[in-house]
């Protein structure tokens, strides 16, 4: 709607600025301010998103070993200079793969419980009224992404791993495997 008022008072501003006429210079300088206001307003709702509020959802999941039941573990892959880390988690024994958490305006905190659990928090900005959802609703920001959290609850016993630590511990088990079956068959 918003761009409709745009491209009517702009047309109405050089309209009344070629075509000679009385009262024409008081309408093409209205004209000028509702489009200069028109613009101010798409600015701000898109950088500081004017007439919008933000919502936070919440959802927790029972947290299962990103590897398998008897090794009860979190795994994450480092990014870059080892920093950022991408969580794989699993919220079902049934479940093949680990799901990744999402990179976009993420963060991530560890923290110690008795339960294993993933909570995640989400907060999307909103349209704050009816008014502003029509006024600038063809941007198509509603629902839009402000910032998500995941907060990954594990027990003591529970070990926070590198995907490349747990490759290696793997190899170490099956190598250590071999051994022990070579020896017993001898």
């Amino acid at each position: 709607m918003i761009l409709l008022i745009l491209i009517v008072a702009a047309i109405m501003f050089i309209y009344f600025n070629i075509i000679p006429g009385k009262r024409h210079t008081s309408i093409a300088w209205l004209s000028l301010i509702v489009t200069i206001l028109c613009v101010v307003g798409i600015v701000e709702h898109d950088y500081n998103h004017w007439g919008m509020k933000t919502e936070t959802t919440s959802s927790t999941n029972t947290l299962v070993s990103s590897a398998t039941p008897r090794l009860p573990i979190l795994l994450y892959q480092p990014l870059g200079n080892g920093t950022e880390k991408v969580y794989l988690y699993k919220t079902g024994q049934l479940q093949k793969k680990p799901k990744s958490i999402k990179l976009d305006k993420v963060s991530t905190k560890v923290k110690r419980s008795s339960q294993p659990k993933v909570t995640i928090k989400t907060t999307c900005y909103t349209y704050s009224n009816t008014f502003n959802q029509i006024m600038f609703g063809v941007f198509g920001h509603d629902k839009e992404l402000k910032h998500r959290e995941y907060i990954f609850s594990i027990p003591y016993n529970w070990k926070v791993m590198s995907v490349n630590d747990a490759k290696q511990l793997q190899k170490q088990v099956m190598k250590k495997q071999q051994f022990l079956k070579q020896k017993s068959a001898q």
